[in-house]
């Protein structure tokens, strides 16, 4: 009996044999390859649903400022009022201003380009006062305002601002460029900070959406305004009833529209 109990005891302490502990480490690494990467997802779905709330405040504050008068956003003798009126009810809208991403470099603020929007003046709304630089303000898009009012005044952009940055960089063809962008981190998700892999066809690693604004639905009766993030030839809102703005890979719509907003909706 106390032979039994003694090889009882003997076996209950040898511990793993090497076989064991591989096994549980191979079972380990597949848990971890599964959830980590689940784990990751969550969070960047997180900070992309925060950044999409700045869209929400940036609307909500144009919206704020409607209440007061339906005519509030005309009041900038830069841009002629029927030509605002007819970019806010059109499919593509009023591109205030361009967000230009890439891996190696901070984002860039731009108030246009020849690339997603050529000929486009509406970043001229902004000025340094009145509704549209106030709601960029009350939204947290201040340095976005300054800069736009530094790039539509000559050189000013290329040089730090108050709540900007201006970095110089050599671009591609070996010349001095300037990326601006806010002190205050504009957006927090990977997304709107490195943007989506160029394809090959592009054959660059900037990646730009338009900021854009358009009457509720389109509709010319209407006096509510909508934000969405465009990436190079979508609409905003189409008359078939659907937007194509930016979706990420996690499914945020970058819409105030909401899932509508986004053509490429999956979820």
């Amino acid at each position: 009996m106390r032979t039994k109990l003694m090889q009882k005891q003997k076996m209950s302490k040898r511990g793993f044999t090497l076989i064991e502990v591989m096994v549980v480490t191979i079972v380990m690494g597949i848990l971890a390859g599964v959830a980590v990467p689940s784990i990751f997802g969550l969070v960047e779905k997180s900070r992309e649903k925060v950044d999409l709330t700045k869209l929400f405040y940036l609307r909500d504050a144009l919206n704020r400022a409607l209440l007061e008068s339906e005519d509030i956003l005309y009041n900038n003798a830069s841009v002629a009022d029927a030509t605002l009126e007819k970019a806010l009810k059109s499919e593509t809208g009023v591109d205030l201003f361009i967000l230009e991403m890439r891996p190696d470099l901070p984002g860039n603020v731009q108030n246009r380009h020849s690339n997603i929007n050529p000929g486009s003046e509406m970043s001229k709304l902004v000025g340094s006062s009145g509704v549209w630089y106030n709601a960029l303000k009350e939204a947290g898009f201040t340095g976005v305002a300054d800069i736009l009012i530094a790039r539509e005044s000559g050189n000013a952009w290329k040089k730090d601002g108050e709540t900007f940055y201006s970095q110089p960089y050599t671009d591609s063809r070996g010349k001095t460029d300037y990326r601006t962008y806010p002190k205050e981190q504009l957006f927090i998700s990977r997304l709107l900070n490195r943007g989506k892999e160029a394809g090959p066809k592009q054959g660059q690693t900037n990646y730009r959406v338009r900021v854009s604004f358009q009457w509720s639905r389109m509709d010319e009766h209407s006096r509510s305004i909508e934000v969405a993030l465009l990436p190079a030839g979508k609409k905003m809102w189409q008359k078939s009833g659907r937007g194509s703005a930016l979706v990420s890979d996690h499914g945020v719509c970058f819409s105030t529209y909401g899932p509508a907003g986004c053509a490429d909706y999956k979820y």
